[in-house]
């Protein structure tokens, strides 16, 4: 089967039919459910990923920013390039215009590289971060990472623009999606791919990561046993980040190395058989796979991640920005009161332990130790506050409204 939407794996001009036995029924509904499960899961877990970053991290984190461009570049794919994949392999057949076969072909050649510049990029940023920290204190800033993120879109558009160039739609009955093109530079367009999405990134990314094992190993042998409780904290959350990105680019080298494999074969072997057109069903599915898993590994790595999911999953966000008002109802009791001032505490204590007076568990480790006194403080102060308007409310009083607590849960 000519499958040149499935996210640039089109490299010759065969149909499935030009394969030894083509896909049943069956099979194709199988793949086709699998895609639509992967796609639904991604939109949902990718658009949960920004939502959090955004509401309760704020994106004040060089690490945020960037996991929130990865989780707009796989929404990109599986919401607008997923469902034409589907029905084109549904059907074996285009049923839309040209605008949409280059659209499809460039948007997803576009999207596997912003993913992986982006991944080069956090890798560099994990590297210099631990092995120089003091030097790029002025360039981490989230709008710098903003104007990276703007440059790797552009560069990726200019990478892909022969994907929108050369792609088209067959004058003939059986129209398919295809690279209209000469023989030599449809020769070539494989390596092309493979070396842009593939294995230049991967070269980097590796050299990043052996010269930042280098570093750590050689830090801990030379270190002494004197260290005190926040540096060890420290430490801790800045592997624990150099690990979640690793993992990250470790699954989008392993979900994509299955589709490279099969362009590789594809342009060395000529003969396609029936085990060679499965394989690389298969591996598309990988590849589609890699822009709904990254939700998980966020979850699975980051614990402030998981809370702030939680607390969204169990109940809508209570807004305490207006300061509460005091009145005398009909119908109240002092046990009311008791369960009031006592949600308040907790809400107090809860509101310090997620919202930003605490840097996330992803980045911002070097002013920790403040922070989390300055939020004890606050706390503190807050409950003390508190206490007194207890003390001071009548047996028939009952609080309403909204007290500010310093944002939102």
């Amino acid at each position: 089967m000519n499958e040149p939407m499935d996210h640039m794996t089109n490299i010759t001009n065969h149909t499935w039919t030009d394969w030894d036995n083509g896909p049943t029924l069956h099979t194709r509904f199988i793949f086709v459910g699998a895609w639509i499960l992967i796609a639904v899961a991604g939109i949902i877990g990718n658009s949960l990923v920004i939502f959090v970053a955004i509401r309760f991290e704020k994106l004040s984190n060089v690490t945020n920013c960037f996991i929130v461009n990865l989780a707009i570049t796989d929404i990109v794919f599986l919401a607008f390039c997923m469902p034409l994949l589907v029905v084109q392999y549904t059907l074996d057949r285009w049923y839309f215009n040209q605008t949409f076969c280059k659209l499809l072909n460039f948007i997803s050649f576009v999207s596997v590289l912003v993913t992986v510049l982006t991944l080069v990029v956090m890798t560099i940023d994990r590297y210099i971060y631990v092995a120089h920290p003091f030097e790029n204190i002025r360039w981490r800033k989230p709008k710098t990472v903003f104007l990276i993120s703007c440059f790797i879109w552009i560069l990726s558009c200019a990478f892909a623009s022969p994907f929108y160039y050369h792609y088209g739609v067959t004058d003939d009955d059986y129209r398919q999606c295809v690279l209209l093109t000469d023989e030599n530079l449809q020769k070539h367009f494989p390596i092309y791919t493979v070396t842009l999405y593939y294995f230049i990134p991967l070269i980097i990314i590796l050299i990043c990561y052996a010269r930042l094992l280098y570093f750590v190993y050689s830090k801990e042998n030379k270190s002494t046993a004197k260290t005190t409780s926040n540096v060890v904290k420290w430490s801790k959350k800045r592997r624990t980040v150099t690990k979640m990105v690793a993992i990250v680019t470790l699954v989008f080298s392993l979900c994509w190395l299955p589709i490279t494999l099969c362009i590789i074969s594809a342009y060395v072997f000529e003969h396609k058989t029936a085990f060679l057109y499965y394989f690389k069903i298969i591996a598309n599915s990988f590849a589609y796979l890699n822009s709904a898993v990254n939700p998980i590994i966020y979850a699975f790595l980051n614990r402030s991640f998981r809370n702030n999911c939680g607390s969204i999953l169990k109940k809508p966000p209570i807004s305490f920005c207006s300061r509460r008002s005091y009145q005398h109802p009909h119908d109240t009791n002092r046990h009311q009161l008791d369960n009031y001032f006592s949600n308040e505490v907790k809400n107090i204590v809860i509101v310090n332990q997620i919202q930003p007076a605490k840097p996330d568990d992803l980045d911002d480790e070097f002013s920790e130790g403040e922070n989390e006194l300055a939020a004890k403080n606050d706390s503190l102060i807050q409950i003390q506050t508190a206490i007194k308007q207890y003390e001071l409310m009548p047996n028939g009083v009952t609080p309403v409204g909204n007290r500010s607590v310093g944002t939102d849960l």
